[in-house]
């Protein structure tokens, strides 16, 4: 199978395992839900989809040399999220935005991809992410995951393909955890990737999109008009539905959802949404003569701006929002 990827160039996967599960229809399903959830029909440039993401993963871990094992736990880590992406975290209450992770050992398991995983002797491991200190680690450590998504979208923003040829050189793998080489590359990662945050991840105009998208899909839950399993279709599919069966509730909150949508800060005392999410960042580690030191160890003004950056998501946002 070869894949050319827009991070990672070009690369030849032969081992059948892998081939069989990227071609397998539950993984296929992956590449209609989109990375950004509801923020893309605010961003055109919005395009990368969660197998995108997932096969980036995949290619990075080969580039260092994960084990296979740790390569098919990379593949599978986003098997099942929710149409939308994130948008679920916003309608089940959870802070670490981690609720497509309950379903996922079971997903793997009903799917076709638990026989693959049987037939090649596969450990049911890999349906456990955390196991692997490449391929996941809490913030701020550096993982595939999180390095992966962050160039992905820094590079589709940007098209500034010389600036992530300059961070993966700048990688190495310490320990069996990813970290820098000095600190000049950490801090240019480690900025880039709060520019990211400020800019998209956690912007409130993109919140308030995810907010307004949860809305619309709870109260279409407690209507019947979707049922929990249509969650784990598709965005084209949700959205099919939503427009043929959707109320004027439903409706009016997906009217929001277009680059026209627009957003003016409020207060505490008259507003229309107050948003809140997970605040993203990273605090990479940096080798210095066979030792690690955190970046906000080494440079004052990174620190001084992480804690800016900290303390602001963690108030949230009061907000007007109008459709255009």
């Amino acid at each position: 199978m070869d894949i050319n990827d827009i991070i990672y160039g070009k690369h030849i996967i032969t081992e059948p395992v892998l081939v069989k599960i990227i071609n397998s229809p539950t993984f296929l399903r992956l590449k209609y839900i989109n990375q950004a959830g509801p923020s893309q029909y605010l961003f055109p440039w919005k395009k990368i989809s969660r197998l995108d993401h997932s096969v980036g993963v995949l290619l990075l871990l080969r580039i260092f040399k994960a084990s296979l094992e740790e390569q098919i736990a990379g593949l599978l880590h986003d098997l099942t999220h929710t149409a939308f992406s994130h948008v679920a975290d916003f309608m089940f209450a959870n802070k670490n935005h981690e609720y497509h992770e309950l379903f996922h050992e079971q997903m793997v398991t009903e799917s076709e991809i638990g026989g693959i995983l049987k037939k090649y002797k596969i450990s049911q491991k890999v349906m456990h992410p955390e196991n692997y200190s490449l391929l996941e680690q809490d913030m701020p450590d550096l993982c595939a995951d999180r390095l992966d998504y962050a160039l992905r979208d820094f590079m589709v923003l940007k098209q500034d393909q010389t600036s992530i040829k300059i961070k993966l050189d700048g990688l190495t793998v310490f320990n069996n955890e990813f970290v820098f080489k000095n600190a000049v590359t950490a801090e240019s990662f480690a900025n880039d990737y709060l520019f990211m945050d400020q800019a998209t991840w956690a912007n409130p105009r993109e919140i308030a999109a995810y907010e307004i998208m949860a809305q619309a899909l709870q109260h279409a839950l407690e209507r019947g008009v979707l049922n929990h399993n249509d969650l784990f279709t598709d965005d084209q599919t949700v959205m099919e539905i939503l427009r043929a069966k959707g109320d004027p509730y439903i409706r009016k909150k997906l009217n929001f959802l277009t680059p026209r949508f627009r957003i003016e800060q409020a207060s505490s005392k008259h507003y229309h949404l107050k948003v809140k999410t997970k605040i993203r960042f990273v605090d990479p580690k940096v080798l210095l003569v066979e030792k690690l030191k955190r970046l906000s160890e080494l440079s004052k003004s990174f620190k001084d701006k992480l804690n800016k950056h900290i303390k602001q998501g963690r108030k949230g946002w009061y907000l007007f929002v109008y459709p255009e």
